[in-house]
């Protein structure tokens, strides 16, 4: 049995989402071992340490995404319009300038990096999954608080996550280039 096809919605965040998981692991292709675990400077995060940050957000994203899926659960999504243009106005000028983390969201200091790496690609997987479930439900119409951000629905939450990865490969970039010039 063949799969409907995606709601043009869902089609653009998944397509999103695909797209920076595959870029990151491309990038971690390029990192040396010995390097995962440097820190450019004392309060600055390693490689591992980054990843082990995306895996909690993308976690409890994840989580905030499936309770609004429910929220919508009987709902059939009328609108077609992209949802890229609507986080337009969150984009951060320099994708380097320094945002501090919550407390809940900073990695652990002495991560295991496979581990990170697999908890990271588990929650990635599990949310493309809910999404792919989810495609045809207004999930526009559900909203939650971001603590920076303020509300934002839950198309919007999802790409979240594609467009916070993306931020943090600049930062695995521009820690690499620190650490090997």
């Amino acid at each position: 049995m063949t799969q409907p096809a995606l709601h043009p919605r869902m089609a653009e965040v998944i397509t999103a989402l695909s797209d920076a998981q595959e870029e990151m692991i491309a990038l971690l292709a390029t990192v040396p071992p010995a390097l995962l675990h440097a820190h450019p400077a004392p309060d600055v995060w390693s490689v591992a340490q980054i990843v082990d940050h995306l895996a909690i957000v993308e976690d409890g994203t994840g989580r905030l995404v499936s309770k609004l899926i429910k929220s919508v659960a009987d709902t059939v999504d009328a609108d077609d319009t992209p949802i890229a243009p609507t986080l337009a106005r969150y984009q951060i000028p320099n994708p380097v300038t320094r945002i501090d983390a919550p407390a809940m969201v900073v990695p652990s200091s002495d991560i295991d990096y496979e581990v990170a790496l697999a908890r990271q690609q588990t929650a990635r997987q599990r949310l493309i999954a809910a999404l792919v479930d989810a495609s045809g439900r207004a999930l526009g119409q559900a909203t939650a608080p971001h603590a920076i951000f303020g509300p934002l629905d839950g198309y919007q939450w999802a790409l979240f996550v594609a467009l916070h990865q993306r931020r943090h490969l600049v930062q695995i970039s521009t820690t690499l280039a620190t650490l090997t010039s």
